[in-house]
């Protein structure tokens, strides 16, 4: 039996995030509000699947159960994977059509967390993602990486600010090279440090229209 969505009738949602899953990028970004102290100006969406249409459709799913909550800007985090063409370029196009911003990720949400670690500047696979984290987190905290781990935010933290750095280098290379971006095809890339920028600068976000991707 399908979970209802809890409706919501007295907060005051200034951002809806909708996620592709329900572990690692939540976990990592409900710890960085909890640090930022601003839990009572984010909600989450209902997970309802984790292709990139799925993850659009829960902001949906959000406005129908909850049609008097008002914010300012709804969030997509979504990876590239494996999905085809018009699965993940459609739901960008619909999102900019609807002004929800996007975190993507290509290849996968892993690319955000190596980058804390070191520069990723060539092609690389999901699995080869995974082992190269598996491998710094053995390096430096002598644990294996888990998508289930709630505490990698913190274990991370001192590193976030090399980490967006790296991921706003991506960005500038791909447009550098092909003149603007294409997120189907430039591996590896990610907008996920927006939407960390974003939180981590709550009110300027809410601004500022700088800070929210609409490709």
């Amino acid at each position: 039996m399908a979970r209802k969505i809890q409706k919501i009738r007295k907060q005051n949602v200034s951002i809806l995030i909708a996620l592709e899953d329900e572990k690692s990028s939540r976990f990592y970004i409900k710890e960085l509000i909890r640090d930022k102290n601003v839990a009572a100006n984010v909600t989450f969406a209902e997970h309802i699947g984790s292709d990139p249409r799925s993850v659009l459709k829960a902001i949906k799913k959000f406005e129908d159960y909850n049609p008097n909550v008002k914010y300012e800007k709804a969030w997509l985090v979504i990876d590239r994977d494996s999905f085809d063409k018009h699965n993940f370029k459609g739901t960008l196009e619909t999102a900019r059509q609807k002004n929800i911003c996007v975190a993507y990720s290509n290849e996968c949400y892993e690319l955000w967390l190596l980058l804390h670690f070191k520069d990723v500047t060539s092609f690389r696979t999901r699995k080869e993602l995974r082992s190269e984290l598996n491998a710094e987190f053995k390096s430096n905290f002598n644990i294996e990486y888990e998508k289930s781990e709630k505490f990698v935010y913190g274990m991370l933290i001192d590193r976030q600010k090399e980490a967006i750095e790296r991921a706003e280098n991506l960005i500038k290379r791909a447009i550098n090279d092909n003149g603007c971006l294409n997120p189907f095809q430039d591996n590896p890339s990610t907008l996920i440090h927006i939407l960390i920028r974003c939180l981590n600068q709550l009110e300027e976000c809410k601004q500022n229209k700088f800070l929210c991707n609409n490709l």
